[in-house]
């Protein structure tokens, strides 16, 4: 319990911080987590693997295309 209560605290002073206003939600069909970019242009939450997905599924449909 102890351990939700201090994710909870984290969470609440993320949102109500300076970086509250800049969490998003990952761009991933399937994803459901939020972050915080480092550069304006990042849409995943993860680079590795959500990133990583988007790009194989954008190429599949690209070579399934033709």
């Amino acid at each position: 319990m102890r351990l939700a209560a201090l994710f909870a605290e984290d969470a609440a002073a993320l949102l109500a911080g300076p970086a509250g206003g800049r969490v998003r939600a990952c761009a991933a069909e399937e994803c459901v987590m939020l972050f915080v970019p480092a550069h304006p242009s990042r849409r995943w939450c993860s680079p590795a693997r959500c990133g990583n997905r988007a790009r194989v599924a954008r190429c599949y449909q690209r070579h399934r295309a033709d």
